[in-house]
């Protein structure tokens, strides 16, 4: 099949892999989002639907919801990616909603809206039960997760899905810190992705939110899902009811030690602490694993990418973690 026909599959798509059935549907949306004052700072708009891969012959236990910002590409060879093969053999269903609009943080609710009336949309559909539902942010859709939960715990949800848990991994939550961390990347531009993705952070938020930590603290912690911060912590009643695990990389040897980073200069102070917060609101289901590197071995490439801490992650396991709160 040619791939330009492929990119512009409609809904009611279905096929059957590996005792799996999956069901895609996508529009391709059309223009750029501006990331940066440059000609060329701009992404184009992606595809904008969902894929949902079911347990083939099998009762679905739970949902287990991915909100991106682009359509997986499911078919990709390496599984360490992704969690549905994993996920089916335990009899959970996992749904991957693509917003198509890229590095999409939600600054608006358009997004929000959107999201929530798709899943609901797949729900009817497909005649899936609104229970046992977890999210599963990896990256930039941890913040993505994150939000959407505020915006079902304010109200604001039509759907209002049953959310059992939350799984984060080196998510960038506490959007002070990372303001901060960007501002470093472009004064050290110790390499031309940092430089470009800090860049990116400033312009975002002043031409976006219309704020900073200098000129609106109190925006940027509305924004954020966790600040470390912000004193009151009032947004961490929402989540306090929910399971919560985070995953992180943190290594000495790398990000606290060489390459001009410091420990503020990751994820891990956003992913541990969530999960500290979530302990004094008083979730006793809230729980952090860090991984770090052999001091025997010689540092590897990929203990310089955080996007390696997702294949680090059991997935096996983890899905029997979630399998704990299904009712």
């Amino acid at each position: 099949m040619p791939r330009i026909v492929f990119l512009l599959l409609l809904s009611g798509i279905g096929f059957q892999n590996q005792a799996q059935v999956v069901h895609e549907g996508y529009t391709a949306k059309k223009g750029v989002v501006r990331v940066g004052y440059g000609k060329d700072d701009v992404f184009p708009m992606s595809e904008q639907g969902y894929t949902l891969v079911l347990p083939e012959n099998t009762a679905v236990k739970g949902i287990i919801i991915s909100i991106d910002d682009e359509r997986p590409r499911i078919t990709d060879s390496t599984r360490k990616s992704f969690l549905h093969q994993e996920a089916n053999a335990k009899g959970m269903a996992v749904l991957y909603i693509s917003t198509g609009v890229p590095v999409d943080l939600f600054f608006d609710n358009s997004s929000l809206l959107y999201t929530d009336a798709e899943i609901a949309s797949v729900f009817s559909t497909h005649k899936l039960p609104n229970k046992n539902i977890f999210l599963l942010g990896v990256m930039t859709s941890g913040h993505r997760a994150l939000k959407y939960v505020e915006f079902c715990k304010s109200g604001k949800s039509k759907f209002n899905p049953d959310i059992k848990g939350i799984v984060l991994c080196e998510s960038a939550i506490d959007w002070v810190r990372q303001w901060y961390e960007g501002q470093k990347q472009v004064r050290d531009h110790l390499t031309e992705v940092g430089y470009f993705e800090g860049k990116m952070v400033s312009y975002l938020f002043k031409e976006k939110l219309k704020a900073d930590p200098v000129s609106n603290m109190p925006k940027m912690l509305e924004f954020s899902p966790y600040s470390y911060f912000d004193t009151k912590m009032k947004k961490m009643k929402w989540y306090s009811g929910i399971a919560m695990r985070a995953y992180s990389f943190a290594d000495i040897r790398y990000w606290f030690s060489t390459q001009g980073k410091g420990i503020y200069d990751c994820n891990y102070p956003d992913m541990s602490g969530i999960i500290n917060e979530q302990k004094l609101a008083g979730n006793k289901n809230a729980e952090l694993v860090v991984f770090h590197s052999n001091p025997e071995e010689n540092p590897g490439p990929n203990m310089q990418k955080q996007s390696s801490t997702w294949e680090m992650a059991d997935k096996k396991e983890l899905v029997d973690w979630m399998l704990k709160f299904v009712k």
